[in-house]
């Protein structure tokens, strides 16, 4: 995480960020197994996929919208690089459920993931902590929970 001292963290942002981290590790846990060809390749990208759809549709659910009425054209951009990572989610998915995942076309997608969320970290939830209520905010954390 990046200091933020002239910056405190509202609950979303600090949920938000603490839920890229998560997965990022999920990312470093499925690329190690993948590289070796673990055989709990499909438990661990089951998680993954779970876990990174419920924060992408809390997002696009409560987040964005509101956004979108501030910078349309990032929020749009935000939305496709969503639709983006979603297409990969269900070839890779698809790959990993025929036990033909590629560890390159893995990587290719935590690559965009990782960029995609310092996007997000450094705009997206700047902009939420500022203007996002506290209902919206609970909403959006208990969604990304499920």
């Amino acid at each position: 995480m990046h200091a933020r001292a002239s910056h405190p963290a509202t609950d979303l942002y600090a949920f938000m960020v603490r839920s890229h981290q998560h997965l990022d590790e999920l990312y470093g846990q499925l690329l190690a197994a993948m590289e070796v060809n673990a055989p709990d390749v499909r438990t661990i990208w089951t998680h993954f996929d779970h876990e990174l759809l419920a924060h992408m549709e809390a997002e696009e659910r409560y987040v964005l919208p509101r956004f979108a009425h501030v910078d349309a054209n990032e929020a749009m951009a935000l939305l496709r690089d969503h639709g983006e990572i979603r297409a990969q989610l269900l070839e890779i998915g698809v790959a990993v459920d025929l036990h033909a995942a590629r560890y390159g076309r893995a990587l290719e997608l935590v690559e965009k993931l990782r960029a995609h969320a310092g996007r997000e970290d450094h705009l997206l939830y700047r902009w939420a902590d500022q203007n996002l209520d506290e209902a919206i905010v609970a909403a959006a954390i208990a969604h990304a929970e499920q």
